[in-house]
């Protein structure tokens, strides 16, 4: 078998394991839920949550961008936009995190950058993004006490979770040590892989946390947006745990077609906590999904709007 052999079913069997997790959630939903009331919440949902929920979606493509920038040192700033927005949207579709290639691949391709460094960068971003995910998990647990915690773990664990937001400065040191790390076989590609962190200044890595936090609560209130349109009236705080819950599912590699099923199996089990009704929750689940996907798509049909010729103008080496 050839190399490009190997590829394509590398592929088809991502394509094929994707499907069968989503057809999975779809059929077990389906036992669970009364999915037709869930579709008919669907249309009930008035224009402007799509509008804002749209809008809350782009936003974060908008942040994501400007953290790449801040962590890529890019003196040309349309090529990461670009290269940022290819990223999210093929992340968005792609099954078994295929799409994550994508943002080295175009950093390199338009705007210059050093392939191995612009891997590092990901894992800058990607590291931060679990991270920051994590800890506001502890917080927000900490502040519901969902499972009845003593004041003492409810302390532990909101001054873990911001332990944990605040140590995402600490994640392009890491990634910036990785040639000292790695046996002399591999040093020279680990040392241009390390560079994206080891370039970073203080200020960076402070927009760096902020950045990713802001990501992310963004993320937060828009499924509280969505959870309201479908007519749930919880806490917010729910709403942030639902988000985080389903963000994490649509990183596992296994995550079905455009994260269809874990998302919303995520989501749903968490607004299960607070009482809510789950054919209700779904609808939320789903609209926030479908707006995600539009945005994605938006975002990857801007990218048109950049031209070429800014990818000849190098990012920093």
């Amino acid at each position: 078998m050839t190399a490009r052999d190997h590829r394509a079913a590398v592929r088809w069997r991502g394509w094929l394991i994707a499907c069968l997790v989503t057809a999975l959630c779809v059929v077990v939903g389906m036992y669970l839920l009364d999915l037709g009331q869930s579709a008919r919440g669907l249309a009930d949902i008035a224009p402007k949550a799509w509008i804002a929920v749209i809008g809350l979606s782009l936003l974060m493509a908008i942040l994501r961008a400007a953290r790449v920038a801040v962590v890529a040192r890019a003196a040309q700033f349309g090529p990461v936009v670009k290269a940022s927005f290819l990223h999210g949207a093929a992340n968005a579709v792609l099954p078994a995190r295929a799409g994550e290639a994508v943002l080295p691949v175009a950093l390199a391709r338009y705007g210059g950058m050093d392939p191995a460094r612009a891997v590092g960068l990901l894992l800058i971003v990607r590291l931060g993004d679990l991270i920051v995910l994590f800890g506001l998990g502890l917080f927000f647990v900490a502040v519901l006490d969902v499972w009845g915690q003593t004041d003492g773990i409810r302390i532990s664990l909101a001054m873990g979770g911001l332990a944990l937001i605040v140590g995402v400065s600490a994640v392009p040191a890491l990634v910036g040590g990785l040639g000292r790390w790695t046996p002399g076989a591999l040093k020279s590609l680990a040392n241009r892989i390390a560079a994206a962190g080891s370039m970073l200044a203080g200020n960076s890595r402070i927009s760096l946390v902020l950045l990713t936090l802001a990501i992310w609560l963004t993320l937060g209130l828009a499924a509280h947006v969505s959870i309201s349109a479908a007519g749930l009236q919880i806490d917010m705080t729910y709403a942030f745990l639902a988000a985080i819950a389903a963000s994490l599912a649509f990183a596992l590699p296994t995550n079905g077609i455009a994260s269809v099923g874990p998302f919303e199996a995520a989501f749903v089990g968490i607004l299960a906590l607070s009482g809510s009704s789950a054919e209700l929750a779904l609808t939320a689940a789903i609209h926030l999904h479908l707006c995600a996907l539009i945005a994605a798509g938006l975002t990857a049909l801007s990218t048109f709007l950049f031209p070429v010729s800014w990818g000849d103008k190098h990012l920093c080496h």
